[in-house]
């Protein structure tokens, strides 16, 4: 499972917000649609593998719960349109995004331990007005799960989607892909959620930045990469584990990239952004908020 409710604030919570919490309650999770306890696994930060939660041994998931039915929207999805489904899914499509205050709310009435589960801020919400609330679609709280929906989905980009600070609507209008028709580098008068292929060679870390290369750009003749963008993750007020985060999910999503090439062909390591373009150097964006970037592994299709 790609994410799950921290049972104690109630928020869903991606895998790979695990790689930034100083400690992880392995009690701590349910299963989003359903309640089952799960419990969270790869989350260790020398794991190249990318976290997730899973079923305790011996256990099932309740009647009626939409994990399985999630699987296969995203395999219908991929061949044509299911926006019916996405409509009453909360966590397949999110409808915007927004970013939240980081602060852990403590309740008294909990344990020490609980408070350590999750990044975010929000406090415990009633569980009777949460089994009333309707189903539909949520707001997510990185781009991670937006980016997501945008490669599983394709005949369904015309759906809502309402990112701060982005003038396009939908998901079609919001991204924008770097590179494309060979234009060379291109100067970007608004801001987007830009992704682009990976390279393979390693990211750079300082101080005051991670510099991650992509696989776009300027290419010559003999179709060689001749001025590559990059993306720079402007970190030197950051916390370590916020630094893990991304520093995890980069390598991550490159092994993964790697592997993939011998295997599945189609499928290519993405990474998703929101970032200005530099003023001196038009080849660089620079992303200062770590819920503003992923690394995600899918095969793209544009649907005409």
């Amino acid at each position: 499972m790609e994410s799950a409710r921290n049972k104690f604030t109630r928020e869903i919570v991606e895998a790979e917000e695990l790689w930034q919490l100083p400690s992880v309650d392995r009690n701590g999770y349910e299963c989003g649609s359903c309640g089952m306890d799960v419990y969270p696994a790869s989350y260790q930060k020398n794991n190249l593998k990318r976290p997730y939660f899973s079923l305790f041994h011996f256990t099932d998931h309740r009647d009626g719960c939409d994990v399985e039915g999630n699987k296969k929207t995203v395999a219908k999805g991929r061949k044509g349109s299911v926006r019916d489904e996405l409509e009453t899914s909360p966590g397949l499509s999110p409808s915007r995004l927004t970013l939240r205050d980081e602060r852990v709310a403590v309740d008294p009435t909990l344990p020490v331990s609980s408070t350590q589960t999750s990044s975010t801020r929000s406090v415990r919400s009633d569980a009777h007005e949460e089994k009333a609330r309707p189903v539909g679609r949520r707001a997510a709280n990185t781009i991670r799960p937006i980016c997501r929906a945008y490669l599983n989905f394709p005949y369904d980009r015309s759906m809502s989607l309402d990112v701060p600070g982005i003038d396009g609507k939908t998901y079609l209008s919001a991204f924008k892909k770097l590179g494309a028709g060979n234009k060379g580098i291109e100067q970007f008068a608004r801001a987007q959620i830009f992704y682009a292929e990976l390279a393979w060679p390693k990211a750079h870390e300082d101080e005051e930045s991670l510099l991650i290369p992509l696989s776009a750009g300027e290419w010559s003749q003999e179709r060689k990469l001749v001025r590559p963008y990059s993306v720079r993750v402007c970190w030197s007020q950051w916390s370590k584990y916020k630094k893990t985060v991304v520093r995890n999910e980069m390598e991550v999503v490159r092994e993964e990239g790697i592997k993939a090439k011998k295997k599945n062909p189609k499928d290519r390591a993405y990474v998703f952004f929101i970032g200005e373009q530099d003023e001196s150097d038009p080849t660089v964006f620079n992303v200062s908020d770590h819920r503003l970037i992923c690394g995600l592994l899918g095969t793209l299709i544009f649907v005409s």
